[in-house]
């Protein structure tokens, strides 16, 4: 027998759970909460964005903006992988990589937060709204229900609303809480301010606030079953995050790995070629003490000696050759797969705003 509408309402009232935002009350100044984001929500987003066919456009703050804003796609493909890029430990400190060398680059992407390769760290600045409890409130609002239950309030935004909000609240969550590592100190806090990677207004008493916030979990659990699994993991290394791509992802991803390490393709010949500089002047010197080594009474005469002169002899002629082949063919692979992906795209993009326009496509 089904149950009764009260009896839904105390099953709701029951396992309903409002997940706590986890910012202060006036980080930002008041809030427009009005179920909906107010007029001063446009003040908290980029001035523009780009679609999926490459287009420019305004930003709209709704759930399609936010999970192209905090979209961790790519590194959720290989999440099981993760370990082999980075430790599952924060990130350390802004003053602690400067002293590791580091300059600390801007990126707007989510995806690339953290990864660092050489001597440079990408990070991504807070976006305003994630400072405002009113948009956690108001956009991000969050209801923990058990998978079985549902309720006629859930058909607002329906059950693949509710998953989507929830995926976004994590990556949010475990955003903030790589911030509250970064910044550990007064003199963190300088240096995100420097680089504009927090509001130039935020005062050390109020970051000590945000960081209580976004470290407060209720009971038992621990903060890192309520953020999403990257965070886990706090600096990824490039090197190794393209080698994982690569192998795990196939196709494009073969070439292109999950950043390209080169801006031009001679970079890329240095990179791979550089290194065998050092290895022919290790063999000329191997092969000199060889040629010294024949010449003496001892070795002269020795047969194994002798093998193993020849066999390192031929070695040395064709393993640079060997190598030069293969980056060679890597650099044929990367230069056609780039060809193609923009011959690709133009006749795409073109196509596109030729339609627009009305005008006739010519597929030349």
């Amino acid at each position: 027998m089904g149950k009764t509408n009260n009896e839904r309402s105390d099953s709701h009232l029951q396992y309903q759970i409002i997940q706590e935002p986890p910012v202060p009350d006036h980080l930002l100044g008041e809030w427009t909460n009005d179920g909906v984001p107010g007029t001063r929500s446009r003040l908290f987003l980029p001035a523009s964005c780009r679609t999926l066919l490459g287009d420019l456009s305004v930003p709209v703050m709704d759930i399609a903006f936010l999970e192209r804003e905090l979209s961790l796609e790519r590194l959720h493909c290989i999440e099981r992988w993760l370990w082999m890029a980075g430790r599952p430990m924060p990130p350390r400190p802004l003053h602690h990589q400067r002293l590791l060398g580091r300059e600390i680059v801007i990126t707007e992407s989510m995806d690339m937060h953290l990864v660092w390769s050489k001597r440079r760290i990408l990070v991504k600045p807070i976006p305003r709204f994630l400072l405002d409890k009113g948009f956690w409130q108001t956009v991000l609002r969050c209801q923990h229900l058990p998978d079985s239950f549902q309720t006629p309030a859930d058909t607002n935004y329906g059950r693949s609303g509710y998953e989507r909000r929830r995926q976004l609240w994590r990556i949010a969550h475990g955003f903030l809480f790589s911030y509250a590592a970064l910044v550990a100190y007064e003199s963190d806090l300088d240096i995100a301010k420097s680089i504009g990677l927090v509001p130039a207004h935020i005062e050390w008493p109020a970051w000590q606030g945000l960081v209580r916030h976004v470290l407060h979990v209720e009971g038992e659990n621990s903060i890192l079953q309520s953020i999403d699994e990257r965070f886990v993991y706090g600096e990824l290394r490039l090197g190794r995050l393209n080698k994982i791509y690569r192998i795990t992802q196939g196709g494009s991803a073969v070439v292109r790995g999950y950043l390209s390490e080169w801006a031009t393709y001679g970079d890329f010949f240095n990179d791979n070629l550089a290194w065998l500089a050092g290895a022919v002047a290790y063999i000329a010197i191997v092969l000199t003490a060889m040629q010294v080594g024949l010449g003496t009474n001892c070795l002269k005469d020795d047969n194994a000696f002798h093998a193993a002169s020849y066999g390192f002899t031929v070695f040395s002629i064709l393993g640079p050759l060997v190598v030069v082949l293969v980056v060679f063919v890597a650099f044929c692979l990367a230069f056609v797969s780039n060809w193609v992906s923009a011959v690709a795209y133009k006749r795409k993009r073109l196509g596109e705003v030729r339609s627009r326009a009305q005008l006739p496509y010519n597929r030349s």
